[in-house]
């Protein structure tokens, strides 16, 4: 080792070029690189000068993304920009705007750009040769003193800078070639006759015009999208954050700064308040048809701090410790026991401990070093160092050996520990027992000599304390969030932003006014009684459901489990009395008492062997007419994975539907709650609890026998290898009450939904349906949740004609049903801010918002449709991506609405229409459904996974391979779920 890099290569790496040691037949890490010249020595080398404000959001993978791409990760393009051809007609126009309700006005937080300049924006290639494998050196290269230079004599105007291969200019200068040496740049010595590799070549040459007028044209519909106007966008979008990433620290689309809001979520984590901002196309009045969406961000960060320190508390939150040590009181030396491999026999090699799993959270993390002084460069973990030359030891500071080449040109074999001890006489405090932190291009380093940076982005899901603290620091009322908006304006600082005025753009600092929509609430009709919602809300009692189960209740019970009390089983006997009177009064059949209410006190582990024993007369009777037709489970608290295996056992194993209640309602019994649990109930049961209009009466909705159809896909937590998980519901009955729910795995972060699933989950409810309303169905409202503007063409192409195949051949039928898609958002920025809202300041359900934030001429609008108890409300966005049925505006957007209040167990409207809020909640219990057994599933907590693998007490050290391993993944389809067992024609999932 040489410089100031662990493996020890004689000068400092170029950038973009590997220092990573090279591995000798014995497995030490070999210099890299000649030896330094005589009298060099380690420590001049200060390291590369900090950035002026680099955006980690540029790529920097192999090969480059497409331009389409790129600029499709931080700006709100229309759908038009994702397709190849020319898709004017592809995609639903507006047919007009709502003209029911009352006007109501109100303020959206997008700014209105006011002025472009008419005028043609030079762009130029730029190109490094050698090219440099990482894309930091671009910017280093383009920052050079002698590039800034050269590039400040030709032109007094600004230039933008993407980053890597594209910037713009005002207007044209000749193409600019130059030598760049970035040693030199930052002062560092090359012993001579050392090969020159941190020299690059730099061409600056033009390659075309931007023009600005192409987007004009767009959006006044006098041409389609195409090349040019993706230019523009892409264009303006690097106009807007190249002022503010120069004082600001970017994260895709939003911008951070020391000085905004923070709290710290526990000792390693804390939350920032950003700045979100991006572009967008708008059908608005006040401006030329383009305006700036600006909202608050919330975003985790790693504390700055040392990384040994985040490392300890690491392993006592997710190292699999029982019972968990307290932080203060965990010393060198048991971390070091805890992070040691453990050896599984049966594959004969050394693994990871849990606690090693744990701290692999800073992966990617950047840091800087505490041992030497005057240090400013930033590293990146690549991982910790595991492997199995290491042993039982690990890969510890004692164990990472090299050759280190001292001062006076001698070679010597060296660890990591002696090293730091003797060049920098820094003895390590956990005596050389922690995994060395690997970095991607600079070497490795000891943990007690790193320190966390600021603003590393923190990528994983918080635990329930951590989301408790950022959802008290993120939840903001309209007015303070619109207060916090304004000052994110000022501080972009429009008005100041030279790089701005030198492109003769202006943005209004002024939030967009405009005049929404106030549809009328509708009356929620129960059986011979109507009510009328107050702000968002209705009372259930002296109401009795539209349709009440479908059989009496004669053979049903409740469970307990785990609890100790001896008074459970009387509680819960009277919990259940109170149910039947107030079911009873609700409308419900209840023909018989509980016919058991049982008590299992075993461990979570053998919970469904207990279960199988003791209600095997109730429940496992091969004569299906004498199964549960419900079960009532009573547990302590709400722990997922019990949830999750209760769930798996009755409706996989048994074919019954369960509610599982908390052991605190119960002992409470209060009547509110028990309606709220009668609801759910009801609709388990088959029975509808409320409508739109009187019994007997339609809607007027549906011009023809309607199914509404949702679709959801939801995907595992980033670097999961558990596969995606698909759920369609559907309605089958002829108003829309009445839902089916089928779910099944869809490959691996796959958003389309495969046609297989599509043959499968489709057909039962066709034939549902039919035998239903005696009609076969004529059309067909699709509701798709979760794609994005990238994805729209490929459900019309992919999804669409599969669904009108299907129901071709359900039906027998030449004509496949009209199909209107309907794209249900709720991942976006806007919000609204109405001069006259509830008492919180949110608007009122049924605010209807057509203008100002929505696409020129696309058929889209925003609706928010619930009562918002805390925070600022947000709106769901519909997109209208084909209509075949063609409903009036006015009729589609209150269905919608109205529909809302239709949710089976809630007494007040919902934010999503009840299909795609179905469709998520039935692939939520999907995830239940797994195929993988509950002592190996990795969401269930390791000691309980250790004890359902040893039910007898011969807890071992290791769990079992996860089903979805990447072995699997990569030559399999995911493995299918378990299969439901008649209950599938119930509203199992609510």
């Amino acid at each position: 080792m040489s410089g100031h890099q662990m493996t020890l290569p004689s000068r400092p790496a170029a950038p973009g070029q590997s220092s990573t040691p090279t591995r000798s037949p014995s497995g030490t890490a070999a210099a890299s690189g000649a030896a330094p010249a005589s009298g060099a020595t380690a420590g001049q080398n200060p390291g590369w000068p900090k950035g002026t404000g680099v955006d980690p959001a540029r790529m920097d993978s192999k090969p480059p993304l497409s331009h389409e791409e790129r600029v499709g990760k931080r700006v709100d393009l229309p759908a038009d920009a994702y397709l190849k051809n020319d898709i004017s007609s592809t995609f639903a126009t507006r047919p007009g705007f709502n003209t029911e309700g009352q006007p109501s006005n109100l303020r959206v937080n997008q700014f209105p750009v006011t002025r472009i300049a008419n005028l043609d924006v030079c762009q130029y290639d730029v190109a490094l040769s050698p090219e440099p494998t990482h894309g930091v050196v671009y910017d280093k290269v383009w920052n050079s003193k002698k590039v800034q230079q050269k590039i400040t004599s030709v032109t007094k105007q600004p230039w933008i800078y993407d980053g890597r291969k594209l910037a713009w200019l005002a207007h044209s200068v000749d193409e600019i070639r130059l030598m760049v040496d970035l040693d030199e740049e930052r002062g560092g010595n090359r012993r001579p006759g050392a090969e020159k590799k941190n020299v690059f070549f730099i061409t600056i040459r033009p390659t075309g015009k931007v023009r600005l007028q192409a987007l004009k044209a767009y959006l006044e519909k006098k041409a389609p999208w195409d090349n040019s106007v993706l230019e523009c966008m892409s264009f303006l979008d690097h106009l807007l954050r190249q002022g503010a990433s120069e004082r600001m620290t970017t994260i895709k689309r939003s911008f951070f700064h020391p000085s905004m809001p923070n709290r710290d979520l526990d000792m390693v984590l804390t939350a920032y308040k950003g700045v979100y901002a991006s572009f967008r196309l708008s059908q608005n009045i006040s401006s030329i048809g383009l305006g700036v969406n600006v909202d608050v961000t919330n975003q985790a960060f790693w504390k700055p701090n040392s990384a040994a320190k985040i490392m300890k508390y690491l392993i006592c939150l997710y190292g699999g410790l029982k019972p968990v040590p307290r932080f203060e009181n965990l010393d060198d030396q048991q971390v070091t026991g805890y992070l040691r491999p453990v050896y599984n026999r049966s594959k004969q090699q050394w693994e990871p401990s849990e606690a090693f799993k744990a701290i692999r959270r800073l992966k990617g993390a950047r840091f800087t070093l505490t041992h030497r002084s005057g240090e400013v460069k930033e590293y990146k973990i690549k991982g910790f160092a595991f492997d199995q030359k290491y042993g039982a030891e690990g890969g510890c500071a004692n164990k990472v050996t090299f050759d280190w080449r001292k001062p006076d040109g001698s070679v010597v074999k060296t660890n990591v520990r002696d090293y730091m001890k003797q060049r920098y006489n820094v003895p390590l405090l956990v005596s050389g027992g922690w995994p060395v932190i690997e970095t991607t291009r600079a070497g490795s380093f000891p943990a007690e000599v790193c320190k966390i940076v600021d603003f590393n982005q923190y990528q994983f899901k918080l635990d329930p304390n951590q989301t408790s603290q950022m959802i008290r620091f993120a939840v903001q009322r309209p007015p303070q969030r619109m207060q916090d908006i304004s000052s994110s304006v000022a501080r972009l600082n429009w008005g100041g932003d030279k790089y701005l005025k030198a492109f003769g753009v202006s943005i209004s600092n002024d939030m967009a006014k405009t005049q929404g929509r106030l549809l009328k609430t509708p009356e929620v009709h129960y059986d011979k009684k109507a009510v009328r919602p107050n702000n968002g809300r209705w009372d259930l009692r002296g109401t009795r459901f539209v349709e009440p189960n479908r059989e009496p209740l004669t053979r049903w019970g409740a469970i307990s489990l785990g609890g100790r009390s001896a008074a459970e089983v009387p509680s819960m006997k009277k919990f259940m009395q109170q149910f039947a009177n107030i079911y009873k009064g609700h409308g419900g059949k209840v023909a018989r008492d509980p016919a058991f209410c049982l008590k299992l006190a075993g461990s979570i582990a053998t919970m469904t062997d207990d279960i199988h024993k003791e209600l095997s007369r109730f429940v496992a009777n091969p004569n299906k007419n004498e199964n549960a037709q419900i079960v009532f489970i009573v547990v302590s608290d709400k722990s997922a994975h019990v949830y999750e295996r209760l769930k798996k056992t009755f409706e996989c194993r048994y074919g019954i539907v369960t509610q599982v209640l908390l052991r605190e309602h119960v002992d409470k019994a209060q009547p509110q709650y028990i309606s709220n649990v009668c609801m759910k109930v009801n609709a388990k049961l088959g029975g509808v609890s409320c409508a739109l209009t009187p019994k007997g009466k339609s809607h007027g909705f549906f011009t023809g026998p309607t199914m509404m159809l949702g679709v959801d896909v939801s995907h595992a937590a980033p670097g999961s290898d558990v596969p995606s998980i698909a759920a369609m519901c559907a309605s089958v009955d002829r108003e829309g009450y009445q839902y089916r729910a089928a779910v099944q795995t869809n490959g691996w972060r796959s958003e389309m939904l495969t046609e297989a699933n599509i043959e499968a989950m489709l057909p039962p409810f066709l034939s549902e349906y039919f035998a239903n309303v005696k009609h076969h169905v004529q059309q067909i409202y699709y509701f798709r949740d979760g794609v994005s503007e990238g994805q729209f063409a490929h459900v019309l192409k992919q999804e669409v004609e599969v669904i009108k195949k299907v129901c071709m051949k359900v039906t027998k039928s030449a004509n496949p049903p009209r199909v209107t898609v309907i794209v249900a958002t709720k991942r976006h920025h806007i919000r609204f801010f109405p001069e006259n809202g509830d008492k919180n300041g949110n608007c009122q359900p049924g605010t209807l918002v057509e203008r100002e934030v929505t696409h020129p001429f696309h058929y889209d609008f925003y609706l928010n449709s619930h009562f918002a108890l805390q925070g600022t409300a947000r709106p769901v966005h519909y997109h209208v991506l084909m209509d075949e049925i063609k409903p009036q505006v006015n009729t589609l957007q209150r269905m919608i609405y109205q529909q809302c209040y239709t949710f089976c167990r809630s007494t007040t409207p919902i934010s999503l229409h009840p299909a795609v809020y179905y469709a998520h909640l039935a692939g939520a219990r999907g995830r239940c459904h797994e195929g993988t057994e509950f002592s190996v599933n990795p969401r269930v907590p390791e000691k309980t996974r250790l004890e359902a693998q040893n039910p007898n007490g011969l807890v071992g050290k290791h769990q079992a391979p996860s089903t979805y391993s990447s072995e699997y993944k990569k030559t399999h389809e995911p493995p299918k779920l378990d299969t439901l067992k008649d209950v599938h024609n119930t509203m199992w999932w609510v």
